[in-house]
């Protein structure tokens, strides 16, 4: 299932003919039902570890997050070890979630507080998380509700500070009559920024300015989707070919790095509920 407003996961599931399981669930959800909240996500990844200790092969359990995958993101993360110390993070998100978009009328996004943030947002997340290279320690956030037509929150902003030291913002508008998303990240050196644009097809403009105010650009058309799906089946196919001996998953698609990205927006939405307090994010 294909099911995500801003070019989102895809799900699917399987089971080899040789007793070693595997399986690709969607994020943030399971079973493009609802989302797994803290507990069950602990709860989730102890019952994998109790199977797998069991199994007589390697089970392989995998999340699909495109944007792990995206071309775009990939450069940028290359780029980002030449920009220097890294000063300051940004993250702009301006949704286009109206009642033209074929996901407005989801109902299971409606049917928790924050859904359509928390299902468009953890993209965003894992880009983020994958361009820093290091994990968010603390947030701190305020939230709002100006659509009426939408669930609340549809608005978030937050401080977040990372493990290097270094603090960023990410801003996220649900709704927007011009949307916008973008990652930025000044460095002593350089900025990097990474946006999305349209130049023939949908992808992502990748920039890196210098010191001299020169900018070298490249666009990177969508294809995590595809990229996705090609690394679990290798999963599945190696798995298979060796029997679980000396078989390495694919890390982009771990449980652990889908449960990281909706720890840290969980803990977004937290602190925008407790009026901006701050709060730790849940370590996997």
């Amino acid at each position: 299932m294909y099911d995500s407003p801003q070019g989102g996961s895809y799900s699917a599931s399987c089971s080899s003919s040789i007793g070693i399981g595997c399986g690709i669930a969607e994020v943030p959800s399971c079973g493009g039902m609802r989302l797994l909240s803290i507990n069950e996500l602990e709860t989730a990844l102890s019952t994998y570890k109790s199977i797998s200790s069991d199994a007589p092969g390697q089970i392989i359990w995998s999340v699909a997050e495109n944007y792990h995958f995206e071309p775009a993101l990939i450069e940028g993360k290359k780029l980002i070890a030449d920009i220097g110390k890294m000063m300051s993070v940004q993250v702009i998100v301006e949704g286009s979630m109206n009642s033209s978009n074929p996901y407005f009328s989801s109902s299971w996004r409606r049917s928790f507080t924050g859904g359509f943030i928390l299902d468009m947002g953890v993209h965003f997340i894992a880009g983020l998380r994958m361009l820093v290279r290091c994990e968010v320690v603390s947030v701190s956030a305020m939230t709002s509700h100006v659509d009426l037509i939408l669930p609340p929150p549809d608005n978030l902003s937050s401080v977040f500070h990372l493990e290097n030291g270094c603090s960023g913002v990410f801003v996220m508008v649900v709704s927007s009559r011009s949307p916008k998303i973008l990652w930025r990240v000044v460095g002593t050196n350089e900025t990097l920024q990474i946006e999305r644009g349209f130049q023939g097809q949908h992808g992502y403009l990748v920039s890196l300015y210098d010191a001299n105010g020169q900018c070298k650009s490249s666009f990177f058309p969508f294809s995590g989707v595809t990229e996705e799906l090609k690394a679990f089946f290798n999963d599945v196919s190696e798995n298979t070919l060796k029997k679980g001996s000396q078989f390495v998953p694919e890390h982009r698609l771990s449980f652990v790095e889908g449960a990281r990205d909706v720890a840290l927006l969980e803990a977004m939405l937290e602190s925008g509920s407790r009026q901006g307090k701050q709060v730790q994010v849940k370590k996997f």
